[in-house]
């Protein structure tokens, strides 16, 4: 994973469906916050109109690695959002992150704390070819990493604070010691352009008495 060289604070996008995640997603934002990592577009919600797709768009460029939650919903299709008729908002995001070359960290919830209410809608015509697509969805996410796997919004956070916590938290620390070394060398050769400019003005201040003294002299000879 990497870690934003130009900030002690890296940021994270939290991708997942809305409706079933709610409280993972206020979980996962709560816990990032409390150790000093910014959450970006968390509270994006799928809309039908261009600025929410910008919005979405511009918290994944602003952020470091992205956080993607999947439970038992495919999510909604939004065309006008995804430029897809089958891909949901979801699956649009974890494309983007990766064309973006952002690092996303996947958890899956278990099944038995699947809620059923939340659910993708059973009467709704593309139910079936929904499912098939998120099975699809989770495999192509699989075959890329190893997702971590959840109960509920407590134990997501308690991952969390177990594996990316730690993470950055080393990679912030070996940024700090190199930049310290980056200091103190820049500070050494500073020190030393100073005593070679130093060193330098005072050659060019004895040739320039050498030449007035000399000039002085030939001068007094002429007189």
């Amino acid at each position: 994973m990497k870690v934003n060289h130009h900030s002690s604070h890296p940021s994270a996008f939290i991708s997942s469906t809305f409706i079933d995640l709610q409280e993972e997603r206020a979980s996962v934002a709560e816990t990032l916050s409390e150790y000093g990592l910014l959450v970006n577009a968390l509270d994006v919600k799928p809309a039908t109109n261009n600025s929410s797709k910008s919005e979405i768009l511009r918290g994944i460029k602003e952020s470091d690695f992205v956080i993607l939650l999947i439970g038992d919903r495919y999510g909604s299709i939004v065309p006008t959002i995804t430029d897809s008729s089958s891909r949901s908002v979801t699956w649009w995001e974890y494309q983007k992150a990766l064309v973006l070359g952002k690092p996303v960290i996947p958890f899956f919830q278990n099944r038995y704390y699947f809620d059923i209410d939340n659910h993708d809608n059973k009467t709704e015509k593309q139910y079936a070819h929904k499912r098939k697509l998120f099975e699809r969805f989770k495999s192509i996410i699989t075959n890329k990493s190893t997702p971590a796997y959840f109960d509920d919004a407590y134990d997501l956070s308690d991952k969390i604070k177990k594996c990316i916590i730690p993470t950055y938290r080393s990679g912030v620390e070996l940024m700090n010691r190199k930049n310290s070394t980056l200091t103190q060398a820049v500070s050494r050769l500073e020190a030393e352009n100073n005593e070679l400019q130093r060193k330098l003005d005072a050659t060019v201040k004895a040739k320039e008495n050498q030449f007035t003294g000399g000039l002085l002299g030939g001068i007094g000879n002429l007189r």
